[in-house]
């Protein structure tokens, strides 16, 4: 946004300075400084305005609707509740982070994250038996993407309502 208003700052500095020599040297009309950079500095707030519009609904339109955030309390409530595991991925596709920082988003080992599971073993990875949930591996479903985990927890929020 900076580059926009200093880029229409110049040209208008430029344009308006040439159009005020042109109306002395056609017309014989003088414009004084005062006015001359008047004229400058509106169109450059008006340039600001309309290039931080455009900025905001640039952003606006890249945003997701509060309905579609999850947060990972949510996610491990979700899970424990279904008794249903997920695979790291899911849920850091979900969540928009990488894979390798789910464990650090999860908090400390406990059983009501340990249904967050490795794609490759399907037990969460590093827990101990004391860490893990005893209902883990009574459900033999395991959600592998986040598309998956985001219909079960639409389905958790429903049933919640």
């Amino acid at each position: 946004m900076k580059k926009a208003v200093w880029i229409t700052f110049f040209v208008a500095l430029v344009v308006v300075n040439a159009m005020a020599e042109a109306a002395h040297w056609f017309g014989g009309v003088r414009i004084p400084m005062f006015y001359r950079l008047t004229m400058v500095l509106g169109i450059s707030v008006a340039a600001a305005v309309f290039a931080g519009t455009a900025l905001l609904i640039g952003k606006m339109s890249g945003e997701r609707p509060a309905s579609d955030r999850f947060s990972p309390r949510e996610v491990l409530s979700c899970l424990n509740r279904r008794k249903t595991r997920a695979t790291e991925q899911a849920v850091a596709g979900l969540l928009g982070i990488p894979p390798q920082n789910v464990g650090r988003i999860l908090g400390a080992r406990r059983p009501a994250a340990s249904w967050v599971v490795s794609a490759a073993t399907l037990r969460p990875a590093d827990y101990s038996a004391e860490e893990t949930h005893p209902d883990l591996t009574h459900n033999s479903a395991v959600i592998e993407s986040a598309e998956e985990l985001k219909q079960l927890i639409y389905d958790c929020r429903r049933k919640q309502a």
